[in-house]
């Protein structure tokens, strides 16, 4: 490209479509990469790569949100519709999709995690907070659901230990952990929030 005065002039560097859309699926290959490692963590984290926060979840005006309820947050804080929507394997389960499920079973590498082999009719999920069906394979030990079930919470949002819980979990899903304090935030001052310390002194 020339200039005005005809000297040569460099083309700003720009990244085309195509190849956006492969750095898009790298960082997604990455994220299921390190799920892998996570072990035992809920279902939600595990499929939910690093898509856009949950609405009111990022912060900013919350004045015309709508109140939190804590039974409509999974455990960890992450609107349960929203992970049902995010989550691969609750897709497969809700599809009855046995191929779909083969390949969350090889990403999540559950054989080598949880010692299972792949049964279409073993690997599913429904959530962390399934009611009448069952958990899926490491959910019972999922740390963050674990601890508010003990503490008779919904929610970590409920935990007004929250902010200076040092679980693994939290370490490795610092996203996360900010959007429950986000939510917390806007649970505290609604009327009728039910907030309790579950740290011992």
């Amino acid at each position: 490209m020339e200039s005005p005065n005809g000297s040569r002039v460099e083309k700003p560097f720009q990244i085309s479509l195509k190849e956006k859309s492969m750095i898009k699926t790298q960082n997604r290959r990455e994220f299921l990469v390190r799920c892998t490692r996570a072990g035992g963590v809920c279902c939600a984290l595990l499929a939910c790569g690093r898509p856009a926060l949950p609405q009111g979840a990022t912060g900013g005006k919350t004045g015309s949100a709508k109140p939190l309820d804590p039974k409509a947050l999974s455990y960890c804080g992450i609107p349960k519709a929203y992970c049902e929507s995010q989550c691969e394997l609750f897709k497969a389960t809700r599809d009855s999709d046995a191929k779909l499920k083969k390949t969350v079973y090889d990403q999540w590498e559950m054989k080598k995690k949880f010692g299972v082999d792949f049964d279409p009719g073993k690997i599913f999920c429904y959530g962390c907070k399934p009611g009448d069906k069952p958990l899926k394979v490491g959910m019972a030990e999922c740390p963050v659901r674990v601890c508010p079930m003990a503490s008779g919470l919904e929610s970590c949002v409920q935990c007004l230990d929250l902010a200076a819980c040092d679980k693994a979990f939290w370490k490795e899903w610092p996203i996360a952990f900010q959007a429950a304090k986000t939510l917390q935030a806007r649970y505290k001052v609604q009327s009728g929030a039910v907030l309790k310390n579950v740290l011992k002194k």
